[in-house]
């Protein structure tokens, strides 16, 4: 069971989240949507330990450590003078791992210099390098943009057996890639979070966008 209690987060004197209580029982996966600035990436950030809050988070009464989370940012941060085999064995020496013969989920020249890879490229060498170790939670923010149609059908079957002993948390612009798979939808919107079981998916857009039909009107 992972519980995600936030109190408040801000930046100076703007509040970010306030009074988040979420409780999730079972592996799965967990859609995140808001508008541009609601505080997706800030929810994820407090997940990682990658900012203070006020709050806690703990996975079966325990406090959630910081290497039991995957996290895979819009911008992934990687080394651009690596190669992908050098960037995988200093991540998997980053992390104490001890297996070397990890089957990359995607197909990238090993020893090709990162910095002349394109976007996508880079997405995919630093996801393969975060795939050699298995996480208590992924978090994926935005994990489809500049991926091909290739990349984007196997990363999504690879989250599906991810999320069967994992809770993986996915954040997208495009509402119908988390409709089909996610267990239940948060929507992040004035500092506050709210969850839509998937009967209620069809009111999402509504309220996602209710302000911008008042405005029209």
């Amino acid at each position: 069971m992972l519980e995600i209690h936030i109190k408040k987060k801000s930046f100076m004197s703007k509040i970010i989240l306030q009074d988040i209580n979420i409780i999730i029982l079972k592996n799965g996966i967990y859609g995140v949507v808001g508008k541009n600035g609601e505080g997706k990436t800030t929810l994820f950030k407090c997940l990682t330990g990658l900012t203070t809050f006020q709050g806690s988070i703990s996975y079966n009464d325990f406090p959630l450590k910081n290497n039991d989370i995957a996290f895979i940012p819009t911008e992934v941060p990687i080394y651009n003078e690596l190669t992908l085999m050098e960037f995988s064995d200093f991540y998997r020496e980053l992390l104490n791992l001890k297996n070397k013969n990890i089957e990359n989920l995607f197909d990238v020249p090993d020893n090709k210099l990162i910095k002349a890879f394109s976007t996508g490229m880079k997405k995919k060498a630093y996801m393969n390098a975060v795939f050699q170790k298995e996480y208590t939670v992924y978090i994926f923010d935005e994990p489809f943009n500049g991926l091909d149609l290739e990349s984007n059908y196997l990363l999504m079957n690879y989250i599906r057996e991810l999320s069967k002993t994992s809770v993986v948390f996915i954040s997208s612009h495009i509402l119908e890639l988390l409709y089909k798979d996610c267990d239940s939808i948060f929507l992040v919107k004035n500092t506050k979070i709210q969850e839509f079981e998937k009967f209620q998916y069809s009111i999402i857009e509504e309220e996602l966008f209710l302000n911008a039909k008042k405005k029209r009107i």
